[in-house]
């Protein structure tokens, strides 16, 4: 499916990552007997090995010299990681296929992964060297499922059933509640994220679903419509999306859900929104009288290429580099007369008039429900300016807010004190989940900030 640059890096979950010029069924391929492609079934194992146990460097001398001469070690580790942030790592390979593709023997193996699965295709040279490399979709998808603790039960249904775009979510209930609970709707940050926001080694939507639940608070958690439906998608039409159709839509959706099921309390609903979600949850909440608080995860009150620019001066300390992000950044000032075919940091012009259209400040001028404002101090994608921005727009809010900072947690919320290569989108690679302490301030906010039934 296509997957849209929307500034986060958590945007940036790549479906395909060609390293070499070869690709299967380009140029001539033929099928190759499992006899004569036992040789090369030996060869991939022993890279998917090492690959999987993050040997890169044994990897990368499998390479053969013309691919050497077009990627580098770390272009290489990247790329399999940034396979990893988008599928978890890999669990099993669960089959593969022989061919030999312009007279080069390649295999390619269908890898089962924590949440999801790829494929990665191997060809070989004559002298048993890697001449391609490619990390892409599987051929069958792969579903997953996250453990549900003692305490909660879940629901599978369907969101707007019978329209173009329904999607699969799922209600976390409190077990054993007697009468009505209050809920969340989960809302996302930037990328095609599935229901449980899955990325690298961290389901953070499964995660405040389970604990909430735990906490006697039902949520709504679902498949992001550019997840389910982006390979759908014309050009024209990602072209001229807007924030309404990628997310506000299906929020509203899963909104009206909870307030149609009995067993939720009606005054009790309220909108998590992460990141992007956040940034998007006062828009949301004016737009509907269902939703009694707002609590923004790592959300930003500034204008939305200002989180932009900020994340792309701190990804380099090249000048040159720089200059181009600034040279990019001053075009803003012209934006609303752009040409809707053009884009900004690789991001379609439509897109952000709409966004720039709805600043956060006119949504809040309609509302007068509580927010909570939460932040993680070791945050490198969403910074204090962002949880700043917050205090500033909200300082004469006559709806009530709360802020609390969360001296060492991430973009995800989750304790990275022990994590490798901390402050990368490296640090997401390793299991980690939501803290404990962020679940105990949503359920505590819930239950003092909306309105007594």
């Amino acid at each position: 499916m296509k997957k849209r640059a929307l500034c986060t890096l958590l945007a940036a979950l790549m479906l395909c990552l060609p390293l070499s010029g070869c690709a299967l069924f380009q140029n001539k391929v033929e099928d190759l007997g499992e006899a004569e492609a036992a040789p090369y079934y030996a060869l991939t194992d022993q890279f998917l090995g090492r690959l999987f146990a993050e040997d890169y460097a044994s990897c990368y001398a499998m390479l053969g010299e013309n691919l050497q001469n077009t990627m580098t070690l770390q272009e290489m580790q990247d790329a399999w990681e940034q396979t990893r942030l988008t599928w978890g790592d890999p669990v099993e390979v669960d089959a593969r296929k022989p061919y030999r593709i312009n007279g080069e023997g390649t295999v390619v193996s269908q890898v089962v992964s924590q949440h999801g699965g790829c494929s990665i295709q191997l060809t070989f040279d004559k002298n048993d060297k890697v001449a391609g490399l490619w990390f892409g979709l599987r051929e069958t998808p792969v579903s997953y499922a996250v453990a549900v603790p003692q305490g909660v039960k879940e629901e599978r249904l369907t969101l707007s059933a019978g329209t173009p775009y329904a999607l699969e979510a799922i209600l976390t209930l409190p077990e054993g509640a007697e009468g009505q609970v209050p809920a969340v709707v989960l809302v996302h940050g930037s990328g095609a994220s599935d229901r449980n926001e899955a990325v690298g080694g961290c389901t953070p939507f499964a995660d405040l679903a389970h604990g909430l639940a735990q906490k006697g608070i039902a949520s709504i958690r679902y498949d992001k419509r550019t997840y389910t439906y982006g390979d759908s998608y014309t050009q024209e039409e990602i072209n001229a999306m807007t924030v309404k159709e990628e997310v506000i839509d299906d929020a509203l959706a899963a909104v009206d859900a909870l307030y149609k099921d009995a067993r939720i309390d009606q005054n009790g609903i309220v909108l998590v929104g992460h990141s992007l979600g956040g940034m998007l949850a006062p828009r949301i909440a004016a737009s509907t009288d269902k939703i009694k608080g707002v609590v923004s995860l790592a959300g930003t009150a500034r204008g939305y290429l200002d989180l932009v620019y900020d994340q792309n001066m701190a990804l380099t300390a090249n000048a040159s580099q720089q200059n181009t992000v600034k040279k990019e950044y001053r075009k803003l000032d012209n934006l609303m007369q752009m040409k809707d075919s053009a884009t900004l940091f690789g991001i379609p012009v439509p897109y952000l008039k709409d966004l720039y259209a709805h600043p956060v400040e006119e949504s809040l001028q309609g509302l007068d429900i509580p927010f909570l404002i939460l932040q993680g101090k070791r945050d490198f994608q969403v910074s204090l300016a962002d949880y700043k921005s917050w205090q500033e727009a909200l300082k004469d809010y006559s709806g009530g807010a709360q802020f609390e900072l969360f001296e060492n947690l991430n973009h995800l919320f989750v304790d990275n004190s022990g994590f490798k290569r901390r402050g990368t989108v490296a640090e997401y690679l390793q299991e980690g989940h939501v803290a404990q302490e962020v679940i105990d301030k949503i359920a505590s906010w819930m239950g003092e900030a909306l309105p007594a039934t």
